[in-house]
């Protein structure tokens, strides 16, 4: 199975974004969320991004109806489709092992099996991934943007022995450094007089500084992980992913459009 071949294979099997990036890319983590450290014979890591339906924010949009937001998550799809893909590399004689984003707070939070290995668990930054294998960047809203959805999408990775051929590092701009997502958020959780930066593969990422104690009190579409209260809420339906999905499609700065406007214009009166 060519590289191409096994794109369009992830691709008939559900994922929308298939990005690949040889784990030497990985290098400047330490083993506490390197992928070498959970399997050591990868040569890849591919990353799949699932779109989350735009239509799933307009509950919270229109603040009528805020469960509308799970039901647009494509967590079944990206579960089954990411084994279906770790199902045929498995075939071909390949390893391959998937990973489901979690909070970092899962970090060191057992013993080590011996003292060349890292605490478990180990966790790898699927943002840095997404960069890594050329589908997305961090944006300053400290979220990924990807040409195609915006911040509207999941990831999963797999690790694998296989060899495949890389795609070059994410070296665009989606994000604009507009500033609506802060202006929009009523906790005032992004600062935009503090910039947070961080390495990449190649170049560096810089986003607004993220107060998540402020950021955990917006009631505007923000999700608590359940098991991990101070870690950062899943943001997307909140005023800020919401203001940023509005701006880049108004602007006309993604690839997927649609027939109506996400807020549409308001009449004078």
């Amino acid at each position: 199975m060519t590289t191409e071949q096994f794109k369009e294979m992830a691709i008939a099997q559900g994922a929308d974004l298939v990005g690949i990036a040889p784990v030497e890319r990985f290098a400047l983590f330490a083993p506490e969320a390197h992928p070498l450290s959970i399997q050591p014979q990868t040569r890849s890591v591919i990353v799949l991004g699932f779109s989350i339906a735009r239509g799933c924010l307009q509950g919270v949009e229109q603040g009528t109806a805020g469960y509308t937001l799970g039901a647009g998550i494509p967590t079944s799809l990206s579960i089954e489709t990411t084994y279906q893909v770790c199902r045929r590399l498995e075939n071909e004689g390949w390893e391959a092992t998937p990973l489901f984003r979690q909070s970092g707070e899962m970090r060191g939070q057992g013993v080590r099996v011996s003292p060349d290995k890292p605490e478990p668990n180990v966790i790898v930054e699927f943002d840095f991934a997404a960069q890594a294998a050329g589908i997305g960047g961090i944006g300053r809203g400290k979220w990924l943007l990807t040409p195609e959805f915006g911040p509207r999408q999941m990831l999963t990775i797999i690790l694998t022995d296989a060899e495949l051929e890389p795609d070059a590092p994410f070296a665009a701009h989606v994000c604009d450094d507009c500033g609506a997502c802060a202006e929009a958020c009523p906790a005032h959780a992004l600062d935009t007089e503090n910039l947070h930066c961080a390495p990449l593969c190649e170049g560096t990422a810089c986003w607004y500084s993220l107060h998540i104690e402020s950021c955990r009190v917006c009631k505007t579409g923000t999700s608590r992980l359940a098991y991990f209260g101070g870690s950062e809420p899943f943001r997307l339906g909140a005023a800020c992913g919401r203001a940023c999905v509005a701006h880049l499609e108004d602007n006309g700065m993604l690839a997927r459009r649609f027939a109506s406007p996400f807020r549409p214009a308001k009449e004078e009166a």
